[in-house]
């Protein structure tokens, strides 16, 4: 949901609380102002025929519909000014109304007469429809009102903040420049601005020290590495008994194991930082033929039944460099966990690419096997960054990546997003 629009429903929200609740005081008000002025009417109407009879007036001239006037017996008492509250039948419509009734009456010379006068008044339910009825017009004039105005004004007043999003979301670490935003006179969106720059200042500073450091470290540490396998490659070449050459072995192993880790290392940051682009589509049915073609001499040295089903012209928008990572990590990790006499099974389609091998169950939990340097086999070889590499690729491709084991078989699929 939009923020203006989360901004409008609280806005219509709290209005529509605010509306009711005025609704109520306005009725009590109107309800309580009526009475009010029909009270001092009615007493007023009372005054005014006690005046008229005192001046000679006749009764039949003055009483009529809503006036009342006979007269009372000399001695009785005077009957002070009231008002009541009561209930006449009303006869064109043939029930009950709610009528107001002022009673009072005076002695004139050697006359005692009783006035009174009434008057109908609205019910409560008519008033309090007519109430209810200008009430929801005036909401539904203010839902027009906002809703049209929120639109017109939001795309003024957040123009900077969209474009502030829109920058933040085309940011990357690679570009040259810190990044530009709109001006602003608002407190908010020019705090939030200073230190969105800043911020990305720092991450794009920081960001080509440790890219400098490890391009150096991975480069600095070649070289002794070199030196140090063709040291043991010379001493390999002398006259040596079996217990130097294991140790002399095991070293150059080291070595090579090191070698891999660094690459690994190094392959990993860069696909942390998003250094690899995908331009244009690569026919991925085509190189994942190629790939398993160039392990065959590993899958027959190990005796293992590859089955593929590679559906052909399957293009996927992905860098060529890690395409050819991706299928040679999972090739690889599919040899090393097999055993002899077992068997590969590849499987690509447009939804995504499955990698089958029999083996040993994993060692560890599922869900560490994508860690750094976890492997499901402690006694292998493997350095332990496979299929971290693999999932680093899918998660900077948008692919899915899964793993199970069931039935002596490990399936790793991969989900392409969205399908080709």
């Amino acid at each position: 949901m939009k923020l203006i629009d989360r901004f409008t429903l609280w806005y219509l929200f709290i209005s529509a609380i605010v509306l009711v609740i005025g609704g109520m005081l306005v009725f009590n008000s109107v309800q309580n102002e009526i009475l009010a002025e029909e009270d001092r009417r009615l007493r007023d109407t009372v005054k005014l025929i006690a005046r008229s009879l005192e001046a000679g007036t006749e009764i039949d001239d003055i009483a009529g519909h809503q006036v009342a006037i006979h007269e009372l017996a000399q001695t009785a008492s005077l009957i002070p000014m009231h008002v009541t509250d009561t209930l006449a039948w009303f006869a064109p419509h043939q029930h009950y109304e709610r009528e107001l009734r002022a009673t009072a009456s005076y002695k004139f010379k050697d006359k005692h007469y009783f006035i009174s006068a009434s008057n109908l008044i609205a019910e409560s339910d008519d008033l309090l429809k007519g109430v209810s009825n200008s009430l929801w017009w005036t909401f539904l004039l203010l839902l027009l009102v906002v809703g049209i105005s929120s639109r017109l004004i939001s795309n003024w007043v957040l123009k900077p903040f969209q474009n502030t999003l829109q920058v933040i979301q085309s940011f990357h670490l690679k570009q040259q420049h810190p990044i530009e935003l709109m001006p602003t006179t608002t407190r908010e969106f020019k705090t939030l601005n200073q230190f969105l720059k800043k911020m990305t200042t720092k991450a794009l500073e920081d960001y080509r020290s440790l890219k400098e450091f490890s391009e150096n470290a991975s480069h600095e540490l070649q070289t002794p590495l070199a030196i140090i396998r063709g040291k043991l490659e010379l001493l390999m070449d002398q006259t040596i008994d079996d217990n130097q050459a294991r140790l002399i072995l095991e070293a150059h192993n080291a070595v090579d194991k090191l070698s891999k880790i660094n690459k690994s290392l190094t392959l990993l940051t860069k696909l942390e930082n998003q250094e690899f682009e995908a331009i244009h589509p690569i026919n991925f049915s085509k190189l994942t033929e190629d790939t398993l073609q160039s392990f065959d001499e590993l899958v027959e040295m190990k005796s293992l039944a590859l089955e593929k089903q590679i559906e052909p012209n399957i293009h996927l928008t992905l860098n060529p460099e890690l395409a050819i990572i991706l299928l040679n990590n999972l090739l690889a990790n599919a040899i090393r966990h097999n055993h002899e006499n077992g068997s590969i099974r590849v499987i690509l389609s447009s939804a995504g690419l499955t990698v089958q091998n029999t083996g040993n169950p994993p060692e560890m939990p599922i869900e560490q096997l994508f860690e750094r340097f976890k492997k499901s086999n402690q006694s292998s070889d493997s350095i332990g960054l496979g299929l971290s590499i693999v999932k680093q690729i899918c998660e900077l491709n948008y692919f899915k990546v899964n793993y199970r084991y069931q039935d002596q078989l490990h399936t790793l699929d991969i989900v392409f997003y969205p399908p080709v």
